[in-house]
């Protein structure tokens, strides 16, 4: 017995093979599962691969699985379907690859195979672990929104998602001019009037600070005026004759109301376009069936209100505004807060007024609480308002011509109280915050980048119609 027998624990050779191995002949070709000796482990070759192959098959199926291996988990425990090594190449190629067929460095290629396992075992478990996200909440995580705001988002009303009842089709088609032979300029493009540009740029500056949930809560409005020079006394005089912006707000104020000749010519001027309407309706009635039958919708009111100074703990003071219908039998009673937010004068020394456009929330006081304030407070101001609203939905604007009666308290010679009422006349122009803040949302968006400024000319254009009238007026 050899030490190759012992090491693998084989029985005693016979003799015969004793003596043939004793000799110098040539050995056959032993079974690759039978080693006699120390020697033949290192000189024998290497077995065929593809008789590893065949084997494996033979031992056990592949499965799909198989190649996944994780690390730390091999055992030294021989398999039945494993060869044994056949010499001491073999012993150090773990994975039995021919080397001589091998190309690079096996070492290397076995340590970035590693690294590809260990990194793929990483972002599997990163997926498995991933907390689950509902898209919707589950019934019994859902607050409870009152049937009045069903519908809407966070239980709160939603802002501008109606779409517009205007055709978005442009109004002002500055690439096309009626002369064939004649260009709007040379790029193609009629530039934009540098004073409609100021204020749709200072409209959209404030309207993005403007938090959605108080949008509906808006109020932009033109008002008819001049601006006073606070220590001439007068309106400016600032050496420009045509239409600009006047920023220096520190030495003016803004003086809102009309002349009662001029208050009375805007009011002719509306009715005229609205029988003009009329005269047109009727004679074309069959082409313009689908028209509307009236170009403005017009709404008379009476409405008293009384402003109180409403002073809280650790509050700034509030200027309510308390308004009665008196159209009303018996009459209603509405609050609100109005805060103003910013104001820029237009000034068109040209013309007879100036303009002042204020953007303003108007946040309602509820109705349990109006009572309270009228009984607590005196009011500070009263003012009657008689008013006709001209609403154009095609301009989106709503023409207010109100004339005011403030009461005054005097005493006669015998010291009786009297009450006088001086009277004056307003004219302002709301616009449609919603068509407007849609416009803002589609410029936002990339969808429409002329909708936006579009409304504000339109807004600002009719408020030149009424400022053109009344100049003309004027200078007859």
């Amino acid at each position: 017995m050899n030490v190759g027998s012992i090491l693998n624990d084989e029985p005693p050779p016979s003799k015969k093979t004793e003596s043939d191995d004793s000799g110098d002949s040539v050995r056959p070709d032993m079974s690759t599962y039978q080693r006699h000796s120390l020697v033949n482990l290192l000189n024998d070759p290497a077995p065929n691969n593809e008789l590893k192959k065949k084997e494996m098959k033979e031992g056990k199926p592949e499965d799909e699985h198989s190649s996944f291996k994780v690390p730390g988990a091999e055992t030294n425990k021989p398999s039945s379907g494993v060869l044994r090594r056949s010499s001491i190449a073999d012993i150090t190629n773990e994975k039995d690859v021919d080397i001589s067929s091998t190309t690079g460095d096996p070492i290397k290629q076995d340590i970035l195979e590693k690294d590809e396992d260990e990194l793929t075992r990483i972002s599997k478990l990163k997926s498995s672990n991933k907390p689950r996200r509902y898209m919707e909440p589950p019934i019994w995580a859902q607050e409870w929104i009152p049937i009045s705001y069903q519908g809407t988002a966070n239980g709160t009303p939603l802002v501008n998602t109606q779409e517009s009842s205007l055709s978005s089709k442009p109004v002002f088609d500055r690439t096309l001019t009626v002369s064939v032979d004649l260009e709007c300029s040379i790029t193609g493009v009629i530039p934009p009037p540098s004073v409609t540009r100021t204020i749709a740029e200072w409209i959209y500056a404030n309207f993005t600070e403007i938090p959605d949930e108080q949008r509906k809560y808006v109020e932009l409005e033109l008002k008819f005026g001049t601006i006073i020079d606070k220590r001439a006394g007068h309106r400016i005089d600032i050496n420009v004759s045509t239409e600009c912006i006047f920023t220096d707000n520190s030495n003016t104020y803004f003086d809102m109301g009309v002349h009662e000749v001029g208050w009375n010519d805007m009011c002719k001027f509306l009715d005229d376009l609205e029988k003009s309407y009329q005269d047109d309706l009727r004679r074309s009635s069959q082409a313009n069936s689908n028209a509307p039958k009236r170009k403005f919708n017009v709404l008379e009111s009476d409405i008293t209100d009384n402003f109180y100074q409403i002073t809280s703990r650790n509050e700034q003071p509030k200027s309510i505004r308390v308004s009665k219908d008196n159209l009303l039998d018996p009459p209603r009673y509405t609050a609100i807060n109005k805060q103003r937010l910013s104001s820029l004068f237009i000034h068109n020394p040209s013309s007879m007024y100036d303009l002042r456009l204020s953007l303003s929330y108007e946040n309602p006081i509820p109705d349990n609480n109006i009572d309270g304030i009228i009984k607590k407070n005196q009011p500070t101001l009263t003012r009657i308002k008689k008013r006709n609203s001209w609403t154009h939905r095609p301009t989106v604007t709503r023409f207010d011509m109100t004339r005011v009666l403030l009461p005054r308290e005097l005493k006669n010679k015998s010291g009786k109280k009297i009450v006088e009422q001086d009277q004056s006349f307003e004219v302002e122009l709301e616009v449609d915050t919603l068509e407007l803040f849609n416009g803002f949302d589609k410029f936002k968006s990339g969808a429409d980048s002329i909708r936006f400024e579009e409304l504000v000319e339109i807004f600002v254009n009719n408020a030149r119609c009424l400022n053109n009238r009344v100049t003309k007026l004027a200078n007859k």
